[in-house]
């Protein structure tokens, strides 16, 4: 495992016995485009303000409060694929992950959001990640909504999804 990962390693068991929705690092989203975790499938981006909430998840195959959260935030991107395009999106960063660890645990976790490989963990650095999981809560404007380091619950992700629609205009979309 290189040095990096090793670092989330400590901080990711320090912050998964229960999660915090911190004091967003910063005020705004920041853009990136990463290759897709499993190959064939399309890149995972995020503009700035791309329009529609978003939920950003950081994660990695090495981290088992990630393993336990992804079918939380699936079966999350899953409820808003059927209310069409004005609905909120999910996207993923594997986070320092290894070749195959990444695409396995997709696989194995049936997560079907764009994801992308932060193979050296230059998205995670800019994002202020620190530990694993992190989840972002991002309104259409690009405004960082809510940041939560650790492992969410139902009821933690309902009330941050509740907070994020809210902030973003009228039926949780795109402020009309």
């Amino acid at each position: 495992m290189p040095v990096a990962a090793a670092g989330i390693v400590v901080a990711a068991v320090a912050s998964s016995s229960g999660g915090v929705a911190d004091k967003p690092p910063f005020a705004t989203a920041r853009a990136f485009t990463l290759a897709p975790v499993v190959n064939g499938q399309p890149a995972a981006t995020l503009a700035a303000a791309p329009g529609r909430p978003v939920v950003l998840t950081f994660f990695a195959a090495w981290c088992a409060p990630c393993v336990t959260e992804l079918p939380l935030i699936e079966r999350l991107s899953r409820s808003w694929q059927q209310e069409g395009p004005a609905a909120p999106v999910v996207v993923g960063v594997d986070e320092l992950d290894q070749r195959p660890d990444g695409p396995d645990l997709v696989s194995r976790t049936g997560v079907t959001f764009p994801s992308g490989f932060d193979h050296d963990g230059s998205v995670g650095r800019r994002w202020d990640v620190d530990g694993l999981p992190i989840t972002v809560f991002i309104a259409p404007d690009g405004r960082v909504v809510s940041y939560h380091r650790g492992q969410l619950d139902q009821a933690t992700l309902d009330r941050l999804v509740r907070r994020l629609t809210s902030a973003s205009g009228p039926a949780g979309g795109a402020p009309r």
